[in-house]
């Protein structure tokens, strides 16, 4: 037997690799600072609120809310480049993925990005409810009770809009980590994890559409979803994507 023969030979078809160019890793690497940035929006523009506003009647939590009305403004901010920050994630998955499948991908990006433009309404919303919060005690068309009631239905409004939003989510990251596993540009076993995740995510919002009440508990089927996003997050920006293992012919390795 020749020496090539036994160097082709020893040269296992699993070890060829599928390409990935150079936009696919740059574009990978900024979706795992996205992921993160994201993240860090989220938290300061949803908890900073909240930790303002307290616990009390509602005039309480007005007066706070309008003692620390610059940090609080500043806080919807936050959640405003958040939810811009989903369309930016969502094109640099795209690029990252498109060669994979380019409709799915396509079909991922549509969905984050209704996600995007839904959530933006709900800070619309956060901003009223901060004017409602300026009418209290004020003098005004409207009673104390009667602001009472319009703040509490403009919360109802953002709480739904949120979870429509987090509805849009779902399929964009079902499918974005279907692509992931697929491909192999991740490990599979953290697809799976993003695949399971966004599915029981996808049952939690419905579940808070449907029944609100149980709220307190259903929320923590969020938990999975976000060890998934925030795993894959700092896989993409340390190590990046690796190409997908591929059969002779270029057939990829399932």
């Amino acid at each position: 037997m020749s020496a090539d023969a036994l160097a082709s030979r020893s040269t296992s078809p699993a070890r060829s690799l599928a390409a990935v160019e150079p936009a696919q890793r740059t574009a990978a690497k900024a979706a795992g600072f996205l992921f993160l940035f994201n993240y860090a929006a989220c938290v300061f523009g949803q908890l900073t609120p909240s930790m303002i506003k307290g616990s009390g009647d509602f005039a309480e939590r007005a007066q706070r809310a309008l003692a620390s009305e610059h940090l609080y403004r500043s806080a919807l901010v936050g959640m405003t480049i958040a939810w811009a920050s989903i369309v930016l994630l969502s094109f640099a998955l795209f690029v990252a993925l498109e060669p994979v499948n380019r409709r799915l991908a396509q079909l991922a990006l549509f969905f984050r990005l209704g996600e995007a433009f839904v959530g933006a309404v709900t800070v619309i919303v956060s901003f009223a409810v901060l004017r409602l919060y300026a009418a209290a005690g004020g003098v005004g068309p409207f009673q104390n009770e009667q602001v009472h009631e319009l703040a509490k239905v403009a919360a109802s409004v953002y709480d739904s809009g949120f979870l429509i939003a987090m509805m849009l989510l779902s399929p964009g990251s079902f499918l974005f980590f279907y692509l992931f596993y697929k491909s192999r540009y991740i490990p599979r076993a953290l697809a799976l994890l993003g695949v399971f995740g966004t599915v029981l995510f996808t049952l939690v919002n419905v579940g808070l559409l449907v029944f609100p009440e149980y709220a307190g508990t259903l929320q923590y089927g969020w938990g999975p979803m976000g060890v998934a996003e925030i795993a894959t997050a700092l896989w993409l920006l340390i190590g990046g994507i690796r190409p997908a293992p591929v059969l002779a012919g270029g057939v990829v390795n399932a």
